[in-house]
């Protein structure tokens, strides 16, 4: 064997490389942290390692060994995408079920070992496919995220231009969402709980009530439009890409820039944010990408694979709190956007606050409420946002004895998906009940008794931040119109409701 054969061992590497930057690509814009990037990397390439090895020994050769193990590894990789795109199509759901396509791939490979162990062939040919085959699909995909992250920004509000009297006096301001946190009207009608006792205590601290209507019903969509003052619908493309941005670079928004102009040190927090190596090594990233592998067996079974992703999936609710309440004590003042992904689901916490991951709570329903809601599914929903209440409340009280010089904003980013029927339009409009459900988010806001208390009514999310500089700033932002827009999962086109 001449030394230079040892480069076929590169083409089931590769593919895994590939995979891996396919999937990086095909979700620009999240937060994705090196270190899982690297970590799926070693994972795999360590598995890799093992099967080529394996593969060596019983074919006896370097050249078939690379062929096969680059076809498991296709298949491996390649499997939950498979087995999605055929679950889209009515006839094909029953055909291409793990219990069928699992002993088709079986049967499969051994016909082709068995083959590759018979056959008399140096397979060149073969492997300089595969192998220019999967560059040009890595160099694509690399060149998809250079131009992506080199994409324009703009800025999006003249008043970024402007300067600001600094205040000695300026309160620290805590900007907290609660996705998909539905109002008490919502939640006594659909879900049989009466959630009065947050609003009292809320109230009770000082704060304002006013229920507010969404202008989007997705968090991609609805958040950064609130803290960028600014529509998606009528806006140009590049605008478009910067809110979007924004989404995870709090600093770069409109609210942001103003708060740094008006002397404030910037902060962001968020319960997704990662705080132990375990859960780098093993996040979200990691997780979605073995779902599109074969793994997507095991975890579709009654086998808690899950498990292996608690740590990262507990989400650090409690954990990033505290660093919200932390800030409140520190001397300089501080702009906090505070995003928290509880109630929305998964279902991660009981009322208590222990972990409710006896099932894997990352099924379809909890990654993009696509089925209805069980009986079981209101009851977990509930029990969180119990358990969001009482660890809000605690927050929120420590936050004013640490200092009665402060702006809190709590405020949801949407309603209600899929609760008395699918998020679709009937006849270019959604009936009213299902209107009220995606649409309808609660307000909670505490200001000093400095700040202006007028009576005009915020209405719908995109003039929070106005409504707070006109009374607290003496900013003069004009309102944006309250419209409400749908737009269908992974579509920019918004359709004006109200």
């Amino acid at each position: 064997m001449k030394k230079n054969s040892l480069v076929y061992i590169l083409n089931p590497f590769l593919l895994v490389i590939f995979f891996i930057i396919f999937f990086y690509s095909s979700n620009l814009g999240e937060i994705i942290t090196p270190l899982e990037i690297f970590s799926l990397i070693l994972i795999f390439t360590l598995f890799e390692m093992l099967a080529f090895l394996i593969a060596a020994f019983t074919l006896k050769d370097l050249r078939k060994s690379s062929i096969f193990l680059t076809v498991i590894t296709f298949i491996f990789l390649s499997y939950g995408y498979v087995h999605d795109l055929f679950n889209q199509i009515d006839y094909a759901k029953n055909i291409f079920r793990h219990r069928y396509l699992v002993p088709l791939i079986v049967l499969f490979l051994s016909l082709l070992f068995i083959y590759l162990k018979r056959k008399k062939n140096n397979y060149n040919n073969i492997y300089k496919i595969f192998f220019t085959t999967i560059i040009i699909l890595i160099f694509a995909n690399i060149f998809q995220i250079f131009t992506f992250n080199q994409k324009p920004t703009s800025v999006l509000s003249e008043y970024i231009a402007q300067e600001y009297v600094i205040e000695d006096n300026a309160p620290d301001v805590f900007h907290i969402v609660l996705d998909m946190y539905p109002t008490n009207k919502i939640l006594e009608s659909r879900f049989n709980f009466n959630n009065d006792k947050f609003s009292e205590e809320l109230i009770n601290l000082g704060f304002k009530n006013e229920d507010l209507k969404a202008n989007y019903i997705r968090t991609m969509y609805s958040l950064p439009s609130t803290f960028n003052i600014n529509h998606f619908y009528n806006a140009s493309k590049s605008e478009i890409n910067y809110m979007k941005e924004t989404l995870h670079k709090f600093n770069m928004s409109v609210e942001g820039q103003l708060a740094k102009k008006l002397g404030y040190d910037i902060h962001e927090i968020s319960t997704n944010d990662v705080n132990s190596f375990y859960s780098s090594f093993l996040g979200d990233f990691s997780r979605v990408f073995i779902r599109t592998s074969i793994l997507r067996v095991i975890d579709d079974s009654s086998i808690p694979l899950h498990n292996l992703w608690i740590n990262k999936n507990q989400k650090y609710f409690s954990e990033n709190l505290d660093k919200l309440i932390h800030l409140s004590k520190e001397p300089n003042k501080t702009w906090t956007f505070f995003y928290s992904r509880p109630p929305h689901p998964p279902f991660i916490f009981n009322e208590d606050g222990s972990r409710n991951l006896t099932f894997n709570p990352y099924n379809a329903f909890s990654e993009d409420l696509s089925d209805t809601w069980t009986i079981k599914e209101k009851e977990n929903f509930i029990n969180q946002l119990k358990y969001v209440n009482k660890k809000i409340v605690d927050a929120i009280r420590l936050i004013i004895s640490n200092s009665s010089n402060v702006i809190i904003i709590i405020h949801s980013d949407h309603g209600i998906n899929n609760m008395s029927g699918k998020d679709k339009l009937t006849n270019g409009g959604l009936i009213n009940e299902i209107y009220e459900e995606q649409f309808s988010t609660i307000s909670y806001i505490y200001t000093p008794d400095y700040c202006s208390k007028n009576k005009d009514l915020i209405k719908t999310n995109i003039n929070i931040i106005p409504t707070l500089l006109r009374n607290c700033f003496n900013i003069e932002l004009e309102n944006k119109e309250n419209l409400q827009f749908w737009n269908a999962p992974n579509k920019e086109d918004f359709i004006l409701i109200k």
